[in-house]
């Protein structure tokens, strides 16, 4: 799969001067690329913790709001270590660019055992935050790397959420050669217990899904498997 990753995040030999002009990607208004393989649409996100998984059930709610057909797949918190399979399309139903599957788990053995190519890793706005993502992204690492899409969850404000994207940003690509891909942010606000309306909190899952959807920032998946409920 092609990649869509803005110039100045790919891999490349670093210089002060490279790293003092890093910004994130701003992402075009053009459709995003068509995808032509067979197989499942499915959006993977790697959790900081089992408390963010209401994050990528809202994301679900927010596509099916749009007219695509969503759903949300979750392995058991028992089973941190194995992701079950994406069901196919059923006999005779060719993929369609609307529908998708939202894969979670908190384990980066999942996304390496079956080769997703694309993954969302949700980074809490903290220094131990940007620390364990930095070591997940390292566990990522290999022949396939997938390619990293960053949602920064708590920040007190864009500043903040940009200074934490920045901070992981350049030493994953300094010290793994690792480009990211910044996705957008949920304010401290929006995930507090006390948080704002509603419609407050979905104008920025709404942000997020857009940038997911413009950029292709997801993962055919070939594989069958018998279906599971929605969680």
């Amino acid at each position: 799969m092609p990649r869509q990753l803005n110039p100045a995040w790919q891999r490349k030999t670093l210089s002060s001067d490279h790293l003092a002009k890093i910004n994130a990607r701003f992402l075009n208004d053009g459709p995003p690329a068509g995808r032509t393989a067979d197989g499942c649409q499915v959006i993977p996100f790697l959790l900081d913790n089992l408390g963010q998984e209401w994050i990528v059930h809202a994301l679900c709610a927010v596509l099916s709001q749009r007219g695509h057909h969503c759903r949300q797949l979750s392995p058991p918190a028992s089973s941190a270590g194995t992701l079950n399979k994406v069901p196919a399309p059923a006999s005779g139903q060719q993929p369609t660019d609307n529908a998708f599957t939202l894969l979670s788990t908190t384990s980066p053995a999942d996304i390496l055992q079956h080769r997703l190519d694309h993954v969302v890793l949700l980074v809490p706005s903290s220094l131990d935050g940007v620390m364990t993502a930095y070591r997940r992204i390292k566990q990522l690492t290999g022949e396939q790397t997938p390619d990293i899409g960053i949602v920064v969850v708590g920040p007190r404000d864009q500043h903040a959420a940009w200074r934490y994207f920045r901070k992981l940003a350049v030493g994953t690509l300094r010290y793994l050669d690792v480009p990211l891909l910044n996705l957008g942010f949920l304010p401290q606000q929006v995930v507090s217990e006390h948080g704002p309306p509603d419609q407050y909190r979905q104008n920025f899952l709404t942000r997020i899904s857009e940038r997911l959807l413009r950029s292709g920032f997801y993962t055919r998946h070939p594989r069958a498997a018998e279906d599971q409920p929605s969680a």
